[in-house]
């Protein structure tokens, strides 16, 4: 039977992240999707000024009140970008009545290179900390597990750090806690991954693409969370998403005036594999 998961994360109208890349990527998995939107923005806010940011907070709560009067349920929560802290409740909320049993993924995604995403608040970190202390994967970048473990950041931490930081993300409560974005050797770029319960870590490093690109770690969230839901173990969806992110990347390289995502179009295919 097709799994179903609910995309709580917002609409960038223009600009390839969030619900514009989940919705794809999930679907090739073979993943019906429904959407929540937390805002909806006329683009992202990483590689544009002067956009417009439409906050759905008032809303989500009445989305999810008629979900429940229809009996709809989801084997999944797939967390992404959330725009108000008051949105933590709705989707707590959304768990206990429509999520029953079903696996919560959360993609805290509210900083990179040391900094929070323009348009949000301090008090975003307290609120997905306790997103966080359901979620069954949490998938951070580094400034993201910085933040969320009171971890002083800089741009590079040694192999023992990170390791370090994990298990303080695991004291938070997720049973695997991912961080992406690692390099431990130059020309290695990938993610590491603890299972709380086992105490194992697990590696997965593909080649590093000198390119910077917006909107790859929604993309390599969405295929871990399709992987998965469909049963796939967390390394072979670590190494999944890994490899069909360098792919968009290695796509994009030559189009320049490309710079607010990835061409992961012409690639989707891969992931029929």
């Amino acid at each position: 039977m097709t799994k179903k998961v609910v995309s709580v994360q917002d609409i960038s109208c223009y600009g390839q992240c969030s619900q514009t890349v989940a919705l794809p990527v999930l679907s090739v998995l073979g993943v019906e999707t429904v959407i929540l939107p937390s805002a909806v923005l006329s683009t992202h806010t990483t590689s544009f000024e002067g956009y417009t940011v439409h906050d759905l907070t008032e809303e989500m709560p009445k989305i999810v009140a008629h979900w429940k009067k229809e009996n709809i349920t989801f084997d999944a929560i797939y967390t992404g970008y959330i725009s108000d802290v008051r949105q933590f409740d709705c989707i707590l909320d959304l768990r206990s009545q429509l999520n029953p049993g079903g696996m919560v993924i959360v993609d805290p995604a509210i900083a990179d290179h040391g900094e929070l995403y323009p348009a949000l608040s301090d008090d975003i970190v307290e609120g997905m900390r306790r997103l966080v202390s359901v979620a069954d994967v949490i998938i951070p970048n580094i400034t993201e597990a910085a933040l969320l473990t009171n971890t002083e950041y800089k741009p590079d931490f040694t192999q023992n750090e990170i390791e370090g930081i994990l298990h303080k993300l695991a004291a938070l409560g997720p049973h695997y806690s991912v961080i992406t974005g690692v390099s431990y050797e130059s020309g290695k770029l990938g993610a590491v991954c603890l299972d709380k319960e086992s105490g194992e870590i697990t590696n997965y490093f593909s080649d590093y693409v000198n390119k910077i690109c917006y909107g790859t770690g929604d993309i390599f969230s969405s295929v871990v969370v399709g992987r998965m839901v469909n049963g796939s173990s967390v390394y072979d969806a670590l190494k999944t998403a890994s490899e069909f992110v360098t792919s968009c990347i290695r796509a994009t390289i030559g189009d320049d005036e490309h710079h607010y995502g990835v061409h992961f179009e012409s690639v989707l295919h891969e992931l029929l594999k």
